[in-house]
């Protein structure tokens, strides 16, 4: 009984409980055996079989991890190929669009759902490791997110498939053409596809979730990228999403679907640059029943037409102390005000058009077009005959015919009074040509490239309308400078029509600080060379104004930014702190035939992101518009030491001159964003 006692403590009876003899021979056989294996396990180090059980679990999930690599390879390729396909496209002339074009995004869009797929039932069997492993976790879900993401975006292209089948009246290789009277059928066919709208949605609010629930400290450095790229996809993908389920509602109040709506026309003489486009030479109003123009007229403007507001509302209007001064102050709510944000400007117009009770009012939008802009709907339609004027109109002598009718008109208003009735032709043409599908398709591609670039813009009073065109990038609107760097150069033309002889470029250097924030300096050169000015009918001291170009420059900057230098500059700029940006005000002036170049040296509040492990910088560059599309180059000097791991768009040079430094050389013909990831020193 002492060995048992030794051995098997465990196994004596309690105090006072009678013992059970057994008698049977196997049960003394197993008693035996139990006692042998209980004394050599009593010899087992249980920290090596800790260790074993550790390395099992790691070669499991290295394993997992390399074969989420494979995966991971397999999507990154799937997902190049959707990249070029939507490059492809972007790149493409809008009127040779096609639905073969939209086959193969969304055949592609498929191959990567199939891919996601693939890679998710591949790394399924290592859902149990998950708890040991957060980059394993963190791969799985992203993997989830990236499933859903792609999910959405395959239900919003075929809730789109019968809307697009329609425009191009059922041929697979027909061009996608808008029939601007078929809305009623569009807002159908939009309604038919809403359920695959829906599902989109619920896919995008799983990937939310999904992404919202990693926890980044369980993340490796790259997951951490991975994650913050598709909360930007996700971002972009409900804003589509919502633009399509509001299509329907949205459609029936622009095209007057419900009730007729008006519109106000708004000409900007981009030849006279305002920082929201141009002087407003000349003005219309539109309106728009069951997507048919019912009704138009073309104005010239004068200190009477539109009618003014009564001077008693003069006070309404606030004219900042540093713009131009007019005699009347309530006329600066007419003339091209001094808002780079092209919704301020309108709101403004819009209060002058109504408060005059002018025709059609209260209008129920804006429509801004500039010189260019209407350049491209002449090239659409090829020339126009105006009726008492014996003058035919094209894309190449527009400009040249108006200021030969200003040089030898005699009245000052009388070239207006031909644009007018330019304008009001362009439309009757354009009605005319509406039945003629190759019109319409040039038609359409102009108008397209034409917002695109800011040379014809929206506005309208209903705020959802507004909202959805604000997401197409089609309201001119400025964007806050909040969280990134920002830079948008305006001009206000204070005296001759100059602008579309003069080059205007921009340099951009910036310096990041290892706290984040930034060094800038931004300089803005001017070339008036008379080279290109005495080609130019609009340049002409005897009926255009003096020959020098006097400008109200104004440079948007992100808020809290202090000068520390300027070069070139008359005087001192005044600087004009807003909640959303800082505005840098100066007169300056560029004689003719030379070339002029002011620069401003400013520091910025914090203007870097932390993601991870990693920083990053973006800037963005706005277009002012009204312009043709500036010349920018733009250096970005990285920390000292810092390392560069991801950049778009692509740079034109990088080098490493203490620091790296990367440049970007663009033509600014619509807003440019970049972006630079890098991975401090240290």
């Amino acid at each position: 009984m002492e060995d048992s006692q030794t051995e098997q403590p465990s196994l004596l009876p309690e105090p006072n409980t009678p013992v059970r003899r057994r008698h049977h021979h196997s049960s003394k056989s197993g008693n035996r055996l139990v006692r042998k294996l209980r004394r050599r396990m009593r010899h087992v180090k249980w920290g090596t079989v800790a260790l074993v059980l550790v390395a099992l679990v790691a070669v499991v999930v290295v394993g997992s991890l390399a074969l989420a690599a494979d995966s991971n390879n397999r999507v990154r390729a799937s997902l190049s190929s959707l990249e070029r396909i939507i490059n492809g496209l972007s790149a493409k002339d809008r009127t040779q669009l096609t639905l073969t074009d939209f086959d193969r995004l969304e055949t592609s869009v498929t191959d990567m759902v199939s891919s996601l797929n693939t890679a998710r039932q591949q790394l399924g069997v290592f859902q149990p490791f998950t708890v040991v492993s957060g980059a394993l976790n963190g791969t799985l879900r992203q993997l989830d997110a990236s499933q859903d993401l792609a999910l959405a975006a395959r239900e919003m292209l075929n809730g789109l498939r019968p809307t697009l089948f329609f425009l191009v009246q059922g041929d697979v290789e027909e061009q996608v053409v808008t029939q601007i009277s078929s809305g009623e059928r569009m807002v159908e066919l939009l309604q038919i596809g809403r359920s695959s709208f829906i599902r989109a949605g619920q896919n995008l609010d799983a990937a939310r979730a999904i992404l919202d629930d990693l926890n980044p400290a369980d993340l490796t450095a790259d997951l951490i990228l991975n994650a913050d790229q598709l909360s930007a996809y996700h971002q972009q993908l409900v804003q589509v999403n919502t633009i399509l389920m509001n299509a329907p509602d949205l459609l029936t109040a622009a095209l007057g679907l419900d009730t007729e709506r008006s519109y106000l026309i708004l000409s900007q003489n981009s030849d006279e640059l305002r920082p929201s486009g141009g002087y407003i030479s000349t003005f219309g109003w539109m309106t728009i029943r069951n997507g048919r123009v019912t009704g138009y007229s073309y104005s010239p403007t004068t200190a009477t037409s539109p009618n003014p507001p009564p001077t008693s509302l003069a006070s309404q209007v606030t004219v900042p102390d540093w713009w131009i001064r007019y005699s009347q102050p309530i006329y600066a709510a007419w003339d091209g005000s001094w808002y780079a944000d092209f919704p301020s400007t309108a709101e403004m117009a819009v209060w002058y058009y109504n408060s005059g009770n002018n025709p059609q009012s209260p209008v129920d939008g804006v429509i801004a077009i500039d010189i260019i802009g209407f350049e491209k709907i002449l090239a659409a339609l090829g020339q126009v005959v105006v009726p008492g004027y014996n003058e035919i109109i094209t894309p190449d002598n527009f400009r040249q015919v108006v200021y030969d009718i200003r040089a030898r008109g005699g009245n000052q208003d009388l070239h207006k009074e031909f644009i007018a009735a330019v304008y009001q032709q362009i439309f009757e043409d354009w009605q005319t040509a509406s039945s003629n599908p190759q019109i319409s398709t040039r038609l359409l591609g102009e108008l397209l490239q034409a917002v695109e670039q800011k040379h014809i813009m929206l506005y309208f009073t209903d705020d959802s309308l507004q909202q959805a065109i604000g997401s197409l990038g089609w309201s001119g609107a400025q964007v806050a400078a909040q969280g990134h760097d920002y830079l948008m150069v305006a001009d206000a033309n204070l005296g001759n029509k100059s602008n579309g002889s003069i080059f205007r470029q921009m340099v951009y250097d910036v310096e990041i600080e290892p706290g984040g924030t930034l060094h800038s300096r931004a300089t803005i050169a001017y070339d008036y060379s008379d080279r290109v000015a005495s080609q130019d009918p609009a340049v002409d001291p005897e009926y255009h104004g003096p020959l020098d170009y006097s400008n109200l420059l104004q440079v948007y900057v992100p808020p809290g930014s202090q000068i520390e230098a300027t070069s070139n500059l008359p005087q001192e700029p005044r600087v004009i702190d807003q909640s959303d940006h800082s505005i840098f005000v100066s007169r300056v002036s560029v004689a003719y035939d030379t070339s002029e170049r002011f620069q401003y040296t400013y520091q910025t509040p914090v203007a870097v992101e932390t993601v991870g492990p990693y920083q990053r910088y973006r800037l963005l560059i706005q277009k002012q518009p009204g312009t043709p599309g500036d010349a920018v180059n733009v250096q970005v000097s990285l920390p000292v030491n810092a390392k560069p791991i991801g950049i778009t768009p692509e740079p034109a040079a990088s080098y490493n001159l203490d620091r790296p430094i990367l440049e970007f050389r663009l033509v600014l013909t619509s807003d440019q964003w970049i972006e630079v990831i890098y991975q401090p020193a240290g």
